[in-house]
């Protein structure tokens, strides 16, 4: 699966409130369409706080903009959040058509605020380029077999576990990459990165297999992400984090992008 620069979160957040607006039937329903679930499920409030994570990321990213166009966008930020939380009305009202969550024009400045974006910040974790999640995918479920495989002496249990949930909702988000985007992969896998490097930098029982496991799969990781987000700079909390590492990363991100 590939995607192309049009992949920020100021994108999918636009395409969900686009679908959300033109909807029939009530807001609930509305949203609960866009985001092909049921409405007042877990599956729905998971979904719904991804929307949330989507403005939240799109919100810090104008910071990163040309200080004219960061104040032009700043202005439409209330729109866009009223929009996604709807906090003073009822969602269930049978009397209030979708097409109110959101102005066309305001909609219309979030799509320009995506462009801008995506053309500041092609290439970073806020606008990736494409690659194949299938891959990061693997690597993922790769990784929750290494855990699950380490005893207690060599990792506790409550990091262990912390660890394998945060790959599974990473692995949960490239599989929900058509409604959330690449760019909020892109975000979690540097979060992931980072969690299992400081992680790694600071065991101190692990037997010599599950050390070198520990650090195969996490260059693998690297590089599947590298292939995902060309030139992207989402490794420096994790070359930061296992310094023993960076000569290796650095090779990795080297021969990926050399190899596109």
């Amino acid at each position: 699966m590939t995607y192309s620069n049009e992949n920020t979160a100021a994108h999918h957040l636009h395409t969900l409130l686009a679908q959300v607006r033109v909807a029939n039937g009530t807001i609930a329903e509305a949203w609960a369409g866009a985001l092909d679930t049921e409405w007042g499920t877990h599956e729905f409030a998971r979904r719904h706080s991804e929307v949330v994570s989507l403005l939240q990321m799109t919100i810090r990213q104008l910071s990163a903009l040309p200080e004219r166009s960061r104040i032009r966008c700043e202005r439409h930020v209330s729109a866009w959040w009223t929009a996604v939380m709807q906090p003073v009305v009822n969602w269930m009202d049978t009397n209030r058509s979708p097409l109110s969550v959101i102005d066309e024009d305001k909609l219309d400045h979030l799509e320009s605020t995506a462009e801008l974006i995506s053309g500041n910040l092609a290439g970073s974790d806020a606008a990736p380029r494409g690659g194949d999640l299938h891959e990061m995918t693997q690597r993922c479920e790769e990784w929750i077999e290494l855990l699950t495989s380490m005893g207690d002496e060599e990792i506790e249990g409550p990091i262990r576990d912390q660890l394998i949930s945060q790959l599974r909702h990473l692995i949960w988000l490239a599989g929900h990459a058509g409604i959330f985007g690449g760019a909020r992969v892109a975000e979690e896998a540097s979060t992931v990165i980072g969690s299992l490097a400081r992680t790694g930098a600071t065991l101190v029982n692990m037997q010599e297999g599950s050390q070198t496991g520990w650090k195969k799969a996490l260059l693998a990781l690297v590089a599947a992400c590298v292939v995902f987000n060309t030139a992207a700079p989402i490794f420096q909390e994790s070359i930061t984090a296992g310094a023993g590492f960076a000569r290796e990363i650095a090779n990795v991100v080297h021969d990926a992008q050399a190899n596109e």
